[in-house]
């Protein structure tokens, strides 16, 4: 291959990596704001009540993705 194919792909794969960072983050925002909604469900500010947890797990699910977009950024610099 030639240097400027190699550019190339490598550029194609760092856009790629970029995508699924932003991506990873997006689901991170939503499931935080998902806790936020459930707790204010489980404050009497909606019609069902949510179950015990939910809040909780959706907060942990935005930090799990946290984790793996900043893995994903960490594999770019290697």
């Amino acid at each position: 291959m030639t240097d400027k194919s190699t550019a190339k792909i490598e550029a194609a794969i760092a856009a790629e990596r970029q995508r699924c960072i932003d991506r990873v983050l997006t689901y991170a925002a939503l499931r935080d704001q998902a806790g936020v909604d459930l707790d204010r469900a489980a404050a009497g500010f909606a019609d069902d009540e949510p179950s015990e947890g939910a809040a909780d797990r959706a907060r942990m699910q935005a930090e799990v993705a946290r984790d793996i977009a900043r893995f994903l950024g960490e594999e770019k610099k290697a």
